[in-house]
């Protein structure tokens, strides 16, 4: 079976278009490498509204994250205001990516599930073969974050009290298309 797997730039473009029909509002989603001051100050106040204290990084772990090989931070905009975000890096591990924060202040109306999409096309395109990250079983409001996570496929391969439940996605070119498809699709 042959498909042609989208660019990230026409992906980028195509959940501009999907959120801003989502959210009623001119979006914008911008990708950076590295963490200024104004993407510290934007990612913490997204974190201190969404986030217990406990899970929040400070000015300085973020600095310190965003110096990490492979560093990649999505926010997206409504309008100008910052609604969501999702950064990673390379993982010790090779050829994985470690998706280490996401956050959105607008839930159940797709942005995250839009940026879970593009992160994945990210990783396929720069030549990930996994994508890796650390979550909860439930976060402090009741959601199963483990059983929403694997909607996205990834899954268990660790538990650690201390540290948290450890998934892991495949990136194979047709799981990542099926996530373009199902979410950033016609």
């Amino acid at each position: 079976m042959s498909f042609e797997m989208p660019t990230l730039q026409g992906a980028l473009i195509r959940a501009e278009a999907k959120l801003g029909a989502s959210l009623g509002g001119a979006c914008r989603i911008a990708v950076y490498h590295e963490m200024r001051k104004d993407l510290t100050r934007i990612v913490g106040e997204i974190e201190d509204e969404r986030f217990r204290s406990e899970l929040r990084y400070s000015e300085r772990e973020l600095t310190n994250r965003s110096k990490r090989r492979g560093f990649t931070c999505f926010i997206v905009y409504l309008g100008e205001r910052p609604v969501a975000f999702v950064f990673g890096f390379d993982d010790p591990e090779e050829g994985a990516y470690f998706s280490d924060s996401a956050a959105t202040l607008i839930e159940r109306r797709g942005v995250g599930s839009v940026l879970t999409a593009l992160e994945t096309l990210y990783c396929l395109e720069n030549g990930y073969r996994s994508e890796k990250m650390i979550t909860e079983d439930l976060d402090e409001s009741g959601r199963r974050l483990v059983e929403y996570w694997a909607r996205f496929g990834f899954q268990v391969t660790g538990r650690d009290p201390k540290i948290g439940v450890e998934m892991r996605l495949e990136l194979a070119p047709e799981a990542v298309k099926a996530l373009y498809d199902r979410y950033l699709g016609a």
